[in-house]
This record gives structure tokens, C-alpha cells and sequence, in this order.
């Protein structure tokens, strides 16, 4: 018996060592600090195991107990750290969620009862999928061959859905919150009675490119943005933060609300922030042709879309993304025990008042700050500026120790709501290089501007929506401090 709590503990310890070491999280100093712990805690446990003592081996029966708890509470933690991170870069694919609509003055319920019904289909960029939902719906309703009627656009099916010129309409369910634009309470005089969601990949652009670094034409000539093999802790990186307002998987198609651009230079530990409004009048690189839309329904084309779309505004390369759901920034920031916002202003939002100054939020309360854009003169242009606000004070309290008062819960809220592209074995890397350089990072913030107007979109022909035209200085600004911020 003397021996088998020494056994039990040193299987422990080197399943800890073997994690720590295959996980990479750890920079070497530390980790050789970590081994001469674990050794040194097994030799004393191993030492009061031997004494003749009952003392002492009544001693070292309550060490090893202690010993083990932590080991094992260590080695948990260690792979809930290395399961979230796998979680969230896992994927290259991205999820169409295709749907089945009926007005709300039909009576079907069920797709079942479909039968004979002539379906609407607007296919564009999703016509692979789209021939997919169709194929669905016919072996669901009972049809070998379903009736269908093409569309040249979403808006001109969503109309003759609701004046009855069809029985139902197939097609992605991002386009709802752009025909919610465009028709009012659209959403309201539907009901989806189908839905099915469909893999895609997101490495494969609509223009059939599987290459997110292609050529830009800001107008000006064109110019080429050249890949390149980046190191995250040694070399300079533009990433971009896409926020999402999704129910479901987080690698769902949705529009892009927030769409931050993230410079980081690890050789002077500086991130610069750059915001773009979401209705920033733009071309679409392999979707809209010459036709401009806004920059938030980039994202219903894929994520690989918009980082194409900012690649070509800005002439820069973007070499990844981070897909948050803004939902989530609730369950993160109230995980993280609330964050403190400097605002700009004084201002209501959301039920919350704000003050200018320091303000401390907890997650309704951000995500309202986030959210809040009719209280200001500029409009969208401030609701980006509070987005970078908040997001920079989540980075803050991420390199505070208060991360190390609810670990787990921040795991699993991340875990849960983002997703990013950047490999785990490279997130390993930058965690183990940033606990070897532990000085604070200097966050700086940009944003630019542009003219309100009213115009047709590519992706809502028919119907004049709200856009911006983009302030060509603000942009050439722009992208300028981005290159000097990777200098």
C-alpha cells in the first residue's frame, strides 16, 4: 500500500508533463520550472511513503492527496484549454442555412404539405446549394420534380411570395435581414415551415478562387496584394474581427455588422484598430462585378468575402479573421466580471445610460453600448468607434489577472462564440510567446468616413437603401497608418 500513492501520483505527473510539454503552451522557462515541480512533489511524497514513521506516512498520505487534486485539476484545465482552442479553429467550412418560406396567409404548416406547390428560387451566388435545397424539398413533399420560378433577386421573389404570384420561396435565410430592409416587416408576414443548412467552404471563394489574396482595384489602377508566410509573434498581421448577429453556429452565413480590422506588430507590442462602417458603399470582389453594395451584406457571400472586400478598399493584406457572435459578447464580458469602457460621450442606449468617462459594463450593458448608434450625430460611424472601445477593453482585462478568477466560464463562452481561421498550433504559439513577453500591449484606434446617400445595392436591386460613400482620404489615411503600424 505504501507504495501505490507514489504510483498514483507519478502516473499523474507525467501525464501533466506530457501534456504541457505535446501542447506548447508553455515557453521553455516555465516549462522547466513546472517539471522541477512535479519531480520535486513526487520525490517528497515518494520519501514520507518510506519513513517507518506512522507520523510522517500519515503526512505524506495527506501531501499526496493535495498533490494529486492540483495535478489533476491542472491537467483538466490544460486540455479544456487546448479543446477550445481546436473548437474554434477547426473549421475551414461555413454553414448555408437554406430555407422554405410561406406567407403567413398560407396554410401549409409543414413541408409535407407542399405538394403541387410552385416554389420560388433565387439562386445567386449559392446555385450549387440552392439545386441541393430543391432536390430536399422534393423528396420531402412527396414531388419527384417540384415546380420552380427563378428570380433575378431576392427582393423580386420576397414580392411575389407575398402577393401570391408563388406558393412558397427557396433561399438562403441570410437574405431575410436584407429583405427586412427593404420590405417592412417582412420577416412578420412569413413563416419558415423548412430549413436545412448546408456545408460550404470557406477557403473557396464565389469567383471559384482559392485564394483570399487576389488582385485590388480601388479605382486607381490595379495592384496586386501578394500572400505572404507570416510568423504571429515575430512578424507584423492585419486580421479581421467580423461580428455576426446569428442564432446557431457561429460559421453560419450572416451579414457583417462589425467589421474591425486588427494590426498587430509584435515587435513593438502595438494593435491598431480600424473600424469600417457596415453600410460602406463598396465593390464586392468576385460577387458584385462593377456594382457596389454595402459592406455588411459582404458576409452573406462568406467570411473569405468580406476579408476579400476590405482587402480590396484598403490594398492591404488581411491575413486571417476572428468571427465573433456579438450575442455572445454578453456571456464574455459578464464571464470576465464586467469590463471598464472609456466613452466617448454621454449618451442612452439600449434601457443603459452612459457617461463620459470610465464607465464599468456588464455584458447587456455592453452589447448595448456596442449596438447604440441613433444617440449620435454621426450615426454608424460612433457605433464602430464604441465597438472598438468595448473590444479593447476586453483585450485589457484578457491580459489582467482577472482572467484567472473564472477561467473556465471565459473558456467556454469563447469556446461557444468565435471562430477564427488561424490555426490552434499558431494560437499555442502566440499564448507561449506572449507568457515570455509579458509587457501590456498599446491599443490605438481609427475609423473612417463618408457621405450618407440612398442607392440600389447589388444584392437588393429594386429597392434604395441607406449607404455611405466612402471618403476616399479617410480610406488612403487609413490604410497609410496601417502600413506605418507594420513598420
Amino acid at each position: 500500500m505504501k507504495w501505490a500513492r507514489p504510483a498514483v501520483q507519478a502516473v499523474i505527473s507525467v501525464l501533466l508533463l506530457y501534456m504541457l510539454i505535446s501542447c506548447g503552451l508553455l515557453p521553455a522557462k516555465y516549462l522547466g520550472i513546472a517539471v522541477a515541480a512535479v519531480v520535486v512533489l513526487f520525490l517528497i511524497t515518494f520519501l514520507f511513503s518510506r519513513s517507518e514513521s506512522l507520523a510522517a506516512r500519515s503526512v505524506g498520505t495527506i501531501v499526496a492527496v493535495v498533490v494529486c487534486v492540483v495535478l489533476v485539476f491542472a491537467t483538466v484545465y490544460i486540455r479544456q484549454v487546448v479543446k477550445t482552442l481546436d473548437q474554434i479553429s477547426t473549421s475551414n467550412t461555413e454553414i448555408n442555412n437554406m430555407v422554405v418560406a410561406v406567407a403567413q396567409t398560407n396554410g401549409a404548416q409543414t413541408i409535407e404539405e407542399t405538394s403541387g406547390y410552385t416554389f420560388g428560387v433565387y439562386e445567386g451566388t449559392d446555385a450549387s446549394t440552392v439545386q441541393e435545397m430543391v432536390k430536399e424539398v422534393g423528396m420531402a413533399n412527396g414531388d419527384s420534380e417540384i415546380q420552380t420560378r427563378s428570380f433575378s433577386s431576392a427582393l423580386e421573389m420576397a414580392q411575389a411570395l407575398l402577393d401570391g404570384t408563388i406558393d412558397a420561396a427557396i433561399c438562403n435565410q441570410a437574405y431575410t435581414s436584407l429583405l427586412d430592409d427593404a420590405i417592412q416587416d417582412y420577416s412578420s408576414q412569413i413563416r419558415v415551415i423548412f430549413e436545412k443548412a448546408f456545408e460550404v467552404n470557406s477557403d473557396t471563394g464565389t469567383d471559384g478562387t482559392d485564394d483570399i489574396h487576389t488582385t485590388i482595384d480601388r479605382g486607381e489602377g490595379k495592384d496586386t496584394v501578394i500572400a505572404r508566410d507570416i510568423s504571429l509573434t515575430e512578424d507584423s498581421y492585419t486580421i479581421l474581427i467580423s461580428g455576426i448577429d446569428v442564432s446557431g453556429p457561429i460559421n453560419t452565413t450572416s451579414r457583417s455588422d462589425v467589421n474591425i480590422l486588427m494590426t498587430v506588430n509584435p515587435k513593438t507590442h502595438k494593435i491598431l484598430l480600424t473600424t469600417t462602417p457596415r453600410d460602406y458603399f463598396v465593390l464586392i470582389p468576385g460577387v458584385s462585378g462593377d456594382q457596389r453594395d454595402k459592406l455588411t451584406h459582404a458576409g452573406i457571400y462568406g467570411i473569405r468575402t468580406s476579408m476579400r472586400t476590405l482587402q480590396n478598399l484598403y490594398g492591404i493584406d488581411i491575413t486571417n479573421y476572428i468571427r465573433i457572435n456579438f450575442d455572445s459578447l454578453v456571456q464574455l464580458v459578464d464571464a470576465l466580471d464586467g469590463v471598464d469602457v472609456e466613452s466617448e460621450f454621454e449618451f442612452d442606449a439600449g434601457g443603459f445610460h452612459f457617461v463620459q468617462g470610465t464607465n464599468h459594463l456588464n455584458g447587456e450593458q455592453a452589447l448595448a453600448f456596442s449596438r447604440g448608434r441613433y444617440a449620435f450625430a454621426t450615426g454608424d460611424n460612433q457605433r464602430g468607434k464604441n465597438q472598438m472601445l468595448v473590444l479593447t477593453a476586453i483585450i485589457n482585462k484578457l491580459q489582467s489577472p482577472a482572467l484567472l478568477k473564472n477561467p473556465s466560464n471565459v473558456l467556454d463562452v469563447v469556446g461557444r462564440s468565435m471562430q477564427t481561421s488561424i490555426p490552434s498550433s499558431d494560437i499555442r504559439k502566440v499564448i507561449s510567446w506572449q507568457l515570455d513577453n509579458p509587457q501590456g500591449w498599446s491599443i490605438s484606434r481609427q475609423a473612417v468616413t463618408g457621405t450618407d446617400d440612398n442607392q440600389q445595392t447589388f444584392s437588393m436591386p429594386g429597392t434604395s437603401l441607406y449607404v455611405m460613400w466612402p471618403d476616399e482620404s479617410s480610406v488612403t489615411n487609413a490604410a497609410k497608418a496601417i502600413e506605418d503600424m507594420m513598420r
